[in-house]
């Protein structure tokens, strides 16, 4: 018997007196994660800080540095604590904001499944869920509609990239790396 609206007749039969309780829009407890912000530009940094603040039910004031692979532009970081599911409500307003390119992660709390957002103006919005051990999950489902639908081996490589999110991966690695570079440079400078 699989998880739906059986299975849930099931349960109600099962202890009748029980009453069924609605889940909360945003999940349970807290949750935390990071928000990378590669390349925003300066005129909305402000309104941006507002708009994590709103989400997040806490103020917020993000650390803007110049990005240098984009001239004129800012980029940011933070690390945030809030409930379960605002990472999935920081990727929807963020992606509002289409000149923006941005990776959102949360962690893989006690549900065991975390999720990562990454977006570019190019590319749009692609989400992952992440694993504890932090890998990209594909599941089942996923994959058979892949198979289904390609029978040709280049198209079934193409769709199986896409659903590891390569493309967002390929565009986003500069500014990792020189994320990376940079911390690696700082950490070395003797004081």
């Amino acid at each position: 018997m699989g998880w739906g609206r059986s299975h849930l007749q099931w349960m109600r039969l099962a202890n009748p007196g029980a009453a069924m309780k609605r889940l909360p829009e945003v999940g349970f407890g807290p949750a935390h994660g990071y928000l990378y912000l590669h390349v925003s530009p300066r005129a909305v940094a402000k309104h941006l800080e507002w708009n994590i603040a709103e989400i997040l039910g806490y103020p917020v004031k993000l650390n803007w540095q110049p990005q240098t692979l984009r001239p004129g532009a800012l980029k940011a970081e933070l690390s945030w604590s809030s409930l379960v599911g605002c990472g999935s409500k920081l990727a929807s307003s963020l992606k509002g904001w289409h000149y923006l390119t941005f990776e959102v992660y949360e962690s893989a709390g006690a549900t065991g499944e975390g999720s990562l957002y990454m977006f570019t103006p190019e590319l749009g919005l692609f989400r992952g869920t992440i694993g504890t051990t932090g890998d990209l999950l594909i599941n089942e489902n996923q994959l058979q509609s892949i198979l289904r639908e390609n029978l040709r081996t280049t198209d079934l490589a193409e769709e199986i990239e896409k659903l590891m999110g390569k493309k967002w991966d390929i565009a986003l690695e500069p500014f990792r790396f020189a994320r990376e570079n940079l911390e690696l440079f700082t950490d070395k400078i003797p004081v």
